[in-house]
């Protein structure tokens, strides 16, 4: 018995625990993909730019050779020699401007990521914590279901009503059982979403109740809109991609090297410093430049479509949170539902007057969940469109 207990005492410990708040899921987020993107971006970015540091194309190369030196007569000696080669970057302004770029790229798109993947993460949980609700609903569905078959049952063998009411009835809890059935796969579907944002449990525990939306003001929207921090991340990457592209076509054109070596061939020591040049191929400086111009101008389109789609995400949010309702429970749900119960065992209703009706209710509290879901959607969508990170 008392090795019973303990086996059961993690169950017991895990059935007590307080549901997950949204707060509690923060703070167990996990880096989102466009992060890690981001950085990428930026890890690439920053990489070119410390590659052309001290008017250097590329790290020095250094060579070592030694051998030896035959003579006819007289002993033999061994010859050395160290040659250095210097790649020159000589466009320092497109440099300068890269990297002034960069500064100011850097802060906004990590900025940006972050609010992006702090919304998925809401969005993420608002959708599990919908799916528990409409589970809970669809098995106190199935249950009042039953219920109401074992009642039919009872006036039938009673001579009360006639037999296709209870078959009614039955038709209706297999409707049910199915409907439970799809709530089951779609919480399950929208956990594995929550699982992938935050390290949460691998199987479904309770979440706390969002409570109410935050209610939000049309005053001055559109203004903190234009100095967001999603809007300037795009501009912000319009330009870093541009400076970037001038700075890699800078460099394929870089052509002038210095050079020096020094040798010790006998007893003689010899010195030497100079400058080379890599010609082109034929074409080549004028195929670059159209290559750099082609990709800039996609990237540029990219981008440009990329902003007019953020314009069009606030402006659909903004008309959403102009028209939409407020989200008020639906408080007749449990009362309604409880009176037909009762008519229907008093015999005062019978089974095809009271499914229509227990349907209708039951619609409408899904409907309630999902309003209020929607509410702190549009919420939290209108926080991310408009909010600013200082760097």
């Amino acid at each position: 018995m008392r090795t019973f207990l303990l086996g059961a005492l993690p169950c017991l410990l895990m059935a007590q625990a307080p549901p997950l708040s949204y707060d509690d899921i923060l703070t167990r987020a996990r880096t989102s993909p466009g992060q890690d993107r981001i950085e990428a971006l930026l890890a690439e970015r920053h990489r070119a730019l410390g590659g052309t540091r001290g008017f250097l194309r590329e790290g020095p190369s250094l060579g070592l050779s030694a051998g030896p030196r035959t003579r006819t007569a007289g002993p033999s000696t061994t010859d050395q020699s160290v040659d250095l080669d210097l790649p020159l970057f000589l466009s320092p302004g497109i440099r300068r401007r890269l990297e002034a770029s960069l500064g100011q790229a850097d802060p906004a798109l990590r900025g940006a990521s972050r609010i992006e993947a702090r919304f998925h993460l809401r969005q993420a949980y608002l959708e599990a914590w919908l799916a528990e609700r409409l589970l809970h609903l669809r098995e106190a569905d199935l249950a009042t279901v039953r219920t109401w078959l074992k009642a039919a049952q009872a006036r039938l063998e009673a001579g009360a009503d006639a037999g296709f009411q209870v078959s009614l009835v039955e038709g209706e809890a297999l409707r049910a059982e199915a409907d439970l059935d799809e709530a089951r796969r779609q919480r399950l579907n929208a956990w594995v979403g929550l699982r992938t944002a935050a390290e949460v449990p691998g199987t479904p525990v309770p979440l706390m109740d969002p409570g109410d939306p935050l209610t939000l003001s049309t005053d001055g929207l559109q203004a903190r809109f234009e100095a967001s921090t999603l809007r300037k991340a795009i501009q912000s990457r319009l330009d870093l991609e541009e400076q970037a592209l001038r700075h890699q076509e800078a460099l394929a054109t870089s052509r002038w090297s210095l050079r020096g070596s020094y040798a010790r061939e006998g007893e003689e020591r010899i010195g030497k410093v100079g400058l080379a040049y890599r010609f082109s191929r034929p074409g080549e400086s004028q195929a670059l430049r159209r290559e750099t111009e082609a990709t800039l101008q996609a990237t540029r389109r990219e981008l440009e479509v990329a902003l007019l789609e953020l314009d069009a995400r606030f402006q659909s949010a903004l008309t959403r949170l102009q028209v939409a309702p407020p989200a008020l429970p639906f408080k007749g749900f449990d009362l309604s539902l409880h009176a037909i119960s009762l008519r229907l065992s008093e015999g005062r209703e019978r089974p095809s007057e009271a499914l229509p009706i227990r349907r209708l209710l039951l619609e409408a509290q899904a409907a309630s969940y999902r309003r209020l879901q929607a509410a702190h959607l549009l919420s939290a969508e209108l926080q991310a469109l408009t909010a600013e990170v200082n760097p």
